[in-house]
């Protein structure tokens, strides 16, 4: 097994620590968020002059306020969480290219400089991190207005609005002894409100922030380490999560200097960018009299791992249907390739699969 493919083995590993400070990380804004939730559906409750245009427009201003306070409150203490996972993943990847690429020795970028890029980078649909923190805000109060909005054209009564917005209690809060044995409030859980959209929102938030992050530190290690590096292959994490868009780019290899999408791809996008080391040839370096392990360790390949393209291909009929959906199966069974189904990050319609196809492009 060469250099690469440990530290494959390594960064795919490292993705249950990173799946553990997602969920750590996501109880605590939940936490936050909820009880914002509880502070606005007291608002709603406890108003006078309900139905009207100018309660709506008071209890608007109370959401809106409400709504920033806790996404401040969310941001100031996932930021400090995400900065502590930077160093730490600097660090870490860092042990791991020094252990496996034996006798090389890489450089570590500045923890300052890294979280001023990683603040400064789009991390997902081509916005900051602290711009999703703000559009997670207005989509919160958006939602919650526009389902009050709704109980008003219909004639309900505040209980019936409050039910629209809050939703069904699934379980009811309750309280508990955190790790530290503080006794903390534990918010209830809901489904079917306007609410679900903050909840849901949160978790989609938390798991984006965290693989940004992640592969923002690591890509700056590899920058910083660009003489010993060649290229770049797209790894996709391979379960019943991975999905198209991941898929088509799995296994995908790039030059240095090459564009490559940005990663995370989507919200709870997983993928990873491997470096593809030089070689000892590459680097200019004989090691005739260097020991066997040495001399193995770094050969300028990349791992030879099934991809999705080829779980896909070796998939029975129904399995293909499972992973691609009937209408792209069907697609793919005529010669369409994976590649021809996505682009920029995105899984293009049907209509813009068969126009592709017309033209030639698939």
């Amino acid at each position: 097994m060469n250099a690469s493919a440990r530290i494959l083995r390594a960064l795919l590993k490292r993705g249950d620590v990173l799946e553990q400070f997602s969920e750590a990380q996501t109880r605590e804004v939940l936490r936050i968020l909820e009880q914002a939730n509880d502070e606005i559906v007291g608002k709603i409750a406890s108003t006078k002059g309900a139905g009207t245009r100018e309660w709506l427009g008071a209890v608007k201003a109370d959401i809106d306020e409400i709504y920033r306070a806790a996404m401040e409150r969310a941001r100031v203490k996932s930021f400090g969480a995400l900065h502590d996972l930077a160093e730490d993943e600097l660090a870490v990847t860092a042990e791991t290219l020094d252990r496996y690429a034996m006798g090389v020795s890489f450089t570590t970028p500045s923890t300052r400089e890294l979280w001023a890029s990683i603040t400064a980078l789009p991390a997902a649909e081509g916005s900051t991190l602290a711009e999703l923190f703000d559009a997670m805000r207005i989509g919160s109060s958006k939602a919650v207005v526009q389902a009050l909005q709704a109980g008003m054209a219909e004639g309900e009564t505040i209980d019936q609005m409050v039910r629209r917005v809050r939703g069904k209690v699934v379980k009811p809060a309750r309280w508990a002894r955190d790790e530290n044995g503080k006794k903390v409030r534990i918010p209830g859980e809901y489904s079917g409100g306007a609410m679900d959209t903050t909840t849901q929102g949160a978790r989609a938030l938390v798991r984006t922030a965290t693989m940004h992050v992640s592969n923002a530190a690591r890509e700056a290690l590899y920058q910083d380490n660009a003489d010993l590096i060649k290229g770049y292959q797209h790894v996709a994490t391979l379960d019943a999560d991975a999905c198209l868009v991941c898929g088509a780019y799995d296994g995908t290899e790039y030059g240095l200097d090459e564009a490559r999408p940005s990663l995370p791809l989507h919200p709870h996008c997983r993928c990873l960018y491997l470096p593809v080391l030089k070689s000892w040839q590459e680097l200019g370096i004989a090691l005739k009299e260097a020991p066997a392990g040495t001399r193995a360790s770094m050969d300028g390949q990349v791992p030879e791992n099934e991809t999705y393209s080829d779980r896909l291909r070796k998939a029975s009929p129904e399995r293909r249907v499972a992973m691609l959906g009937p209408s792209r199966a069907r697609l793919y069974e005529q010669g369409v390739p994976l590649s021809a189904m996505v682009e920029g990050g995105k899984i293009l319609t049907l209509d813009d699969i068969a126009q592709r196809s017309k033209k030639g492009e698939a």
